[in-house]
């Protein structure tokens, strides 16, 4: 169902970026890397949510965690959360994290203030075009 609402969708917004269906199980759509370094987006319809994972760094759940809705209305929750969160990410305003191990990672949707900081403690940190240079 979430397939069915979100692959036509990223057809139309992402047009330029390459977009890939997925052959796998499950698997919605590829989007090639930017980077090397940061990998492809991969996005998979797990029934009752999609996950978008992105390379060896991260994943996340899209999800509105309502039981009172409807499969329909699910489907297109997920599609703007996911839609939303491409825009960011391949606008350089999501930061992505892993561990120098690689054992744990994530994201944070970087705001407009200027004192965001590129930076995640000792963890690597990334922009979907690539890695940030900390000094």
């Amino acid at each position: 169902m979430i397939t069915d609402t979100l692959l036509p969708e990223l057809r139309t917004r992402f047009a330029d970026r390459r977009l890939h269906s997925g052959t796998a199980p499950n698997e919605v759509a590829i989007f090639p890397a930017a980077h090397p370094d940061v990998g492809a987006v991969t996005i998979w319809d797990d029934g009752d949510e999609a996950t978008v994972g992105i390379g060896e760094i991260t994943h996340g759940h899209f999800n509105p965690y309502d039981n009172s809705l409807s499969p329909e209305q699910i489907a297109r929750r997920v599609t703007e959360e996911v839609i939303e969160f491409l825009e960011d990410l391949f606008a350089d305003r999501v930061l992505l994290w892993k561990s120098p191990d690689g054992r744990s990672g994530g994201w944070r949707v970087l705001t407009s203030k200027t004192n965001d900081s590129l930076k995640e403690g000792s963890n690597l940190t990334y922009l979907w075009s690539g890695p940030v240079r900390n000094k």
